[in-house]
């Protein structure tokens, strides 16, 4: 690869960044949570990465930036002010491209929020992706709030599960009055409920309605999976995000897609996003990787 690349890889639990240069790959600092469709001030915030490494050129997956459609303005306004090329496109297509070092496949991202995007060497398809109120289903919020309905069940003696609340209630530090107030008061902040996922998922195993809800966040994602490969063939799958830490939802999930685990990180994805957009790259791979649109929906 070309020069000193910076790939940025935003989220909703924070911003990863790595430089790809002579074969080697360097972390950065860590950013703050990003979101096209939530955060305020993130194109200053991506500008300061990118001053703080100096790169040949940057890649940055950003969530949201798809459905804004501001990707090539925010990538022609970086490039700008950087003094360096900026590629932008959504955090789907830098951990598709990090998951299959730019080959096809379909990749499930499953952080905050969950979606999926398949390429097979000629086309593109999306699904998921909606945001948390209208979609993320098998993700980390989805799974909190799955577990919170379950507490809030059980303490109307309406089914439910003791464990449940017990992990949710300790894991929060407070009862349901105080969650219930903070997650209406701030709806748009989502890491009071996705910070729940890692307590629910690791009592799958002793408790059924934890299981419950994990076994079914597994068949979300893979439902997101079948839907690109009717689209666009029987491409691979690779699984990318913290939910896929958890064995039990990473092994039904794996069951239901044949899914493997991806070959480099996201932020390396954006890395060799940048690397097409250098000058000593052809430019019609620049537009190859431009923002994917969801022309198979």
């Amino acid at each position: 690869m070309p020069g000193r690349l910076l790939g940025i890889d935003a989220g909703g639990s924070g911003t990863r960044a790595v430089v790809l240069e002579a074969g080697e790959v360097t972390a950065q600092p860590d950013g703050p949570p990003m979101n096209a469709l939530l955060t305020t001030g993130f194109a200053e915030q991506l500008l300061a990465i990118i001053d703080a490494v100096g790169p040949t050129a940057a890649g940055v997956g950003l969530p949201g930036v798809h459905w804004t459609g501001q990707a090539p303005e925010l990538g022609q306004t970086l490039t700008r002010q950087a003094g360096c090329p900026v590629h932008v496109t959504d955090d789907a297509d830098s951990a598709r491209c990090g998951a299959f070092a730019g080959a096809p496949g379909i990749v499930v991202i499953a952080g905050t929020g969950s979606a999926a995007l398949g390429w097979n060497g000629k086309r593109f398809a999306r699904a998921g992706g909606h945001g948390f109120l209208l979609g993320d289903e098998g993700s980390a919020y989805w799974i909190g709030r799955e577990a919170v309905r379950a507490a809030l069940r059980w303490e109307d003696q309406a089914g439910g599960s003791e464990l449940v609340h017990r992990t949710v209630t300790r894991a929060t530090g407070s009862g349901l009055d105080v969650v219930i107030s903070e997650v209406n008061a701030h709806p748009a902040d989502r890491s009071r409920l996705a910070g729940l996922a890692p307590a629910v998922t690791a009592i799958a195993g002793q408790d059924p309605e934890a299981e419950q809800i994990v076994r079914s966040a597994a068949e979300h994602l893979a439902a997101l999976a079948g839907s690109i490969r009717r689209r666009l063939g029987p491409l691979p799958v690779v699984g990318v995000g913290g939910i896929f830490r958890a064995p039990a939802l990473w092994a039904r999930f794996a069951e239901l897609t044949t899914a493997t685990r991806p070959l480099a990180s996201a932020a390396v994805g954006a890395a060799l996003l940048a690397a097409t957009c250098t000058p000593a790259s052809p430019s019609a791979s620049c537009s190859l990787h431009a923002d994917p649109a969801p022309s198979t929906r």
